[in-house]
């Protein structure tokens, strides 16, 4: 009897602790994938947000000075430019250019100087505005244009992307600003 009570509270043998070890471990390792798994889906989202939201701003920014608009200086009807030049109802606005530099879509309104409208953490490309007017119209104009988050170690986790695409018409004389 007193055998059989010593090999009880012997306690583990080698092969139970070899497997207690491989579950934990197989545990630990799912978990980790798990875990940095929400952490690379945050990095994402916060880099898609980011140039969700440059995108949906520049638009309205190019919308409402396109709307407030008495004509278009360049691009002439029909044409495709990579800048946008526009005649404003208000004259000491006159013109007001947007374009890209460095991979920064600029304002420039009169004699101000250029300011930014995107933010250090997007580049934009492929901005292109094509002049839809037909004659005896107050002008429409195309706007297209790519906005990627900056990605200098081209990491999948940064990497997001936006085609902005959008047709504005000016008012007849131009809004109120």
């Amino acid at each position: 009897m007193d055998n059989v009570l010593i090999n009880k509270m012997k306690g583990f043998t080698l092969i139970e602790l070899i497997i207690y070890l491989a579950i934990l471990v197989i545990i630990l390792v799912l978990l980790s994938e798990f875990l940095w798994n929400i952490v690379l889906g945050s990095v994402k989202e916060t880099a898609n947000l980011e140039v969700q939201q440059n995108g949906r701003f520049t638009m309205a920014k190019i919308s409402s000075e396109i709307k407030k608009a008495a004509g278009i200086n360049y691009p002439q009807p029909g044409i495709s430019a990579d800048s946008l030049s526009l005649i404003m109802a208000d004259s000491q606005l006159n013109p007001t250019i947007f374009d890209v530099s460095a991979g920064k879509l600029r304002i420039t309104r009169g004699t101000q100087g250029a300011y930014e409208l995107t933010s250090d953490q997007v580049i934009v490309s492929n901005l292109r505005f094509a002049n839809l007017s037909y004659p005896n119209t107050p002008g429409t104009i195309k706007i297209e244009m790519t906005i990627d988050y900056k990605n200098p170690e081209n990491r999948s986790a940064y990497q997001a992307s936006i085609n902005l695409d959008s047709t504005v018409s000016l008012f007849s004389g131009g809004a109120t600003p």
